[in-house]
């Protein structure tokens, strides 16, 4: 008997243009053996950052890249039959051969024209797409269907760019008595673009960005780490002072964002709500600092779950997910591509909950033992969830006061599935609102230190 076609080996390389970086994607499944996972890999473009021009994406370059990228993975994508053309080594097995090649350039990528048609005059092979609104939108609403969401956020992080893209499903009643469902799906953008290098470095001397600031450093030192950071793009920074001048001006840059498109922006409460994150500044802030820029600059409260998409696999293979089994690329599944999840819980705490336990749960599964967690006031806890090859069910209700202000329910639940939505830590936020920085860098130094006790990552 034939093997259906959904069922047979097949292999596909995505490859993403963007922040300065090449993001290769290269997707494997065998259904019928049921096995399937992603090869991953990143190229660093930011020492060509001053050369990115006609002369630097020829032919050479791109065999080049081809070339170094079977070796990384150690899978055959040239065939090599064709001297002198770029040609796909059509997929025979696993490790040898892929049945398609797409690549995704974002439309804030530098000399995007440049490196689009040097592509374009490289090979036939290769599909080529543009990552602009318009995909975002297709992206996000797929993932909003796929997982379940009401409200999707997509928050885009370069030091140059920031975007952040929503979908929201409205329901509204409909009818004469009022009894009929309506539902529409809403999708916005919201973007700061720094053009001008110049402007960018300077404006860590702004007084707004030092009421975030929680570094005991001169104002020389501050500019001229930030600045030298800007001028050349880093894969990790080990400088505490910059890893908090990042910090501030993320959350500036988020809380400016959210105070110009209140519109687009308000209502993040986080009632059935997914969050995604790209982009370079999701990879260099530390997790806490990143979740403290990510809450206090656009004000979220409620119930969230948080995807950081490091390795872009979603932004590569999300369609592919949304489309399932009559995906025109390669059949990828939620376990494949989605990151590790952080469940966020962000409710009011009042004044007489400080040290109290605001929260009190449990993880059940089947064949472990269950244990109880507890979270206290003031604090931003990060609890470690334990990832099984079983199903684990994780449950708990807010305590001694707290509530999520925007609907009725204290209680919380959700599953952790490795082959599904896998969530790495619960984070309760259990800071008190309104969130005040300031009024001196000491100030926020010692806030930052309490906010911080229950960073158990």
């Amino acid at each position: 008997m034939d093997i259906l076609p959904i069922l047979k080996q097949n292999a596909f390389l995505t490859l993403l243009i963007k922040d300065n970086s090449i993001f290769a994607n290269l997707a494997y499944s065998d259904l019928a053996a049921e096995r399937t996972y992603i090869l991953s890999e990143s190229t660093d473009l930011s020492p060509l950052k001053f050369r990115l021009d006609d002369s630097t994406f020829t032919k050479g370059f791109w065999f080049e890249y081809f070339n170094s990228l079977e070796r990384m993975f150690d899978w055959d994508i040239v065939n090599r039959d064709f001297e002198g053309s770029f040609r796909i080594k059509k997929f025979v097995k696993e490790e040898v051969g892929v049945s398609g090649i797409k690549v995704l350039i974002d439309d804030n990528q530098p000399f995007f024209k440049n490196i689009f048609t040097s592509l374009k005059e490289f090979s036939n092979d290769i599909a080529l797409k543009v990552l602009d609104d318009k995909y975002m939108e297709v992206i996000s609403k797929g993932v909003m269907e796929r997982l379940g969401y009401n409200d999707v956020i997509w928050i885009d992080l370069d030091i140059s760019h920031f975007s952040i893209y929503r979908t929201q499903l409205i329901q509204t009643q409909a009818g004469i008595f009022s009894k009929e469902i309506e539902r529409e799906i809403k999708f916005s953008s919201s973007k700061i673009d720094w053009n001008n290098e110049i402007g960018l470095i300077d404006f860590v001397k702004s007084s707004k960005l030092q009421a975030f600031l929680a570094v005991d450093s001169s104002s020389e030192d501050i500019s001229n780490k930030w600045a030298n950071f800007v001028a050349h793009n880093s894969e990790y920074i080990s400088d505490p002072v910059l890893h908090d001048i990042l910090r501030a001006f993320t959350t500036l840059q988020l809380l400016s964002l959210k105070q110009s498109n209140r519109e687009k922006l308000d209502g993040i409460v986080g009632e059935n709500c997914g969050i995604f994150v790209s982009g370079n500044i999701g990879k260099l802030l530390k997790r806490r600092e990143l979740l403290i820029s990510l809450i206090d600059g656009l004000e979220l409260e409620g119930n969230i779950d948080l995807y950081i998409d490091e390795e872009n696999k979603v932004l590569s293979f999300g369609k592919s997910m949304m489309e399932k089994e009559i995906s025109q690329d390669i059949v990828v599944f939620k376990g494949d591509i989605l990151p590790k999840v952080l469940k966020v819980l962000i409710p009011d705490i009042p004044s007489r909950s400080k040290n109290k336990i605001i929260f009190s749960g449990k993880y059940l599964a089947q064949n472990t033992e269950s244990k109880d967690i507890f979270a206290l006031g003031s604090i931003l806890q990060f609890m470690k969830l334990p990832e099984l090859e079983e199903k684990v069910i994780i449950e708990g209700v807010l305590k001694n006061g707290a509530v999520f202000s925007h609907f009725n329910s204290s209680g919380v639940q959700f599953m952790s599935d490795k082959k599904g939505v896998l969530y790495e830590y619960l984070v309760v936020d259990g800071r008190s609102r309104p969130i005040i920085y300031g009024p001196s860098v000491q100030n926020n130094m010692i806030k930052l230190k309490i906010w911080g006790d229950g960073d158990k990552e």
